[in-house]
C-alpha cells in the first residue's frame, strides 16, 4: 500500500474555485481501481489550507491515478494558477 499526504495553500480569493476543483477531483479519483482512500479536507482556522489523504493498493494504482484524464485536467491545468504552495509526502506501511 502507498499513502500520500498533500497539503495545499491556495492563493487569496481563489479558495472557492480550488474547493470546487478538489471536490470534482475527489469524485473521479474515489472510483479508480486500486484507490482505497481519496479524501480532501479544509482547515477550519485557515480557509486557504486544504489537505488530501490518498491510499493506493500499489505503485501501479498510483501511476494510473497520475496518468488519468481527470488528474491531468484538474491537477495540471485548473489548479496551478490557484495554488500558492504544495507539500507532498509519500508513505508506506510499517
Amino acid at each position: 500500500m502507498i499513502c500520500l499526504a498533500v497539503t495545499f495553500v491556495i492563493k487569496p480569493a481563489s479558495e472557492d474555485r480550488a474547493a470546487d476543483c478538489f471536490r470534482r477531483l475527489m469524485e473521479h479519483s474515489q472510483s479508480e481501481p486500486g484507490c482505497r482512500m481519496y479524501l480532501f479536507h479544509r482547515c477550519p482556522t485557515d480557509p486557504r489550507k486544504f489537505f488530501v489523504y490518498e491510499q493506493y493498493d500499489d505503485e501501479d494504482a498510483l501511476q494510473a491515478h497520475n496518468n488519468s484524464a481527470h488528474y491531468a485536467h484538474y491537477v495540471r491545468q485548473e489548479l496551478p494558477p490557484l495554488v500558492e504552495s504544495v507539500d507532498l509526502e509519500k508513505y508506506v506501511p510499517l
